[in-house]
């Protein structure tokens, strides 16, 4: 008998190729058929797949978070339940509950990832079947089989959980490098809308008594500044590019760093200009 897998998205197919392999270990008669296409990149099927879809007997949709809510499964359902009938359809739910399922789905017998209900499964397929197994045998065999069936889905979760804290991770490194961005140019703001919080006039009387000053001073610190508020501008815009990388906005970062760290330099000690 054949059953047809369906699947699209990385974690949807490797469910699917993991079924595949383990169905035929607990009925041996099962042909799994697995497209090694991804269904979701194109809007027909090839001939293969249909035809491999008129002969099955059973069909099964791997349903995943990140592919539970794609145009394509109401689309795989319908299709699947035109071949054979709508009891022989069965969505398996991996990391996801029945309750997130929603629309032309919800009128499936739904799988999710539990020995007992992967159990009814296994019967749902076994009643399929011309020359069906015995319950009593099925459950022999079905229990022989689990835990190789659990171990291979169980390192799916692990690597799912894994993934998702590293883009959680990546996502948190990306926000830090903006916070990063934007509080440096409230600080350029503060200098330029109100230099005077930033170097109280009291201070600089101060730094200006304790300090000798000769007349090219002033020159010295006006490159700096004009290339500061220049920098400044050149940020702002690149806040608005939303396709500028991170490494074009440490480069910014660092342009205006330079003039910064010069004029600390220059005002923030007792050298002599």
């Amino acid at each position: 008998m054949k059953v047809f897998i369906s699947w699209s998205g990385d974690l949807s197919r490797e469910v699917a190729v993991v079924l595949r392999d383990w169905l035929p270990s607990v009925i041996q008669s099962i042909e799994p058929y697995v497209s090694s296409e991804d269904i979701d990149k194109g809007t027909r099927w090839s001939s293969d797949i249909a035809s491999e879809l008129e002969t099955s007997s059973f069909g099964i949709l791997c349903v995943t978070g990140s592919n539970i809510h794609a145009p394509w499964i109401n689309f795989e359902a319908g299709a699947l339940s035109k071949s054979v009938e709508s009891s022989r359809v069965s969505p398996f739910l991996f990391n996801i509950k029945r309750s997130d399922v929603s629309g032309p789905l919800v009128q499936f017998q739904s799988t999710i990832n539990e020995k007992e209900d992967i159990f009814k499964l296994l019967n749902s397929i076994n009643d399929a079947e011309e020359k069906s197994l015995p319950i009593d045998r099925l459950r022999t065999i079905f229990d022989v089989w689990w835990p190789k069936l659990e171990e291979h889905l169980s390192k799916l979760e692990s690597k799912t959980k894994t993934d998702i804290k590293e883009k959680a991770s990546e996502k948190k490194k990306e926000s830090d490098i903006l916070e990063e961005v934007l509080e440096l140019v409230r600080s350029q703001t503060l200098i330029i809308r109100d230099p005077e919080k930033l170097l109280p006039p009291a201070y600089l009387e101060y730094a200006l008594k304790n300090r000798r000053l000769d007349s090219h001073a002033p020159i010295s610190i006006r490159r700096p500044l004009l290339d500061l508020a220049e920098q400044v501008e050149r940020l702002k815009l690149a806040l608005h590019d939303d396709n500028i990388s991170r490494l074009s906005l440490a480069e910014l970062i660092a342009d205006i760093e330079q003039p910064l760290h010069y004029m600390l330099k220059r005002w923030g000690t007792k050298e002599r200009i």
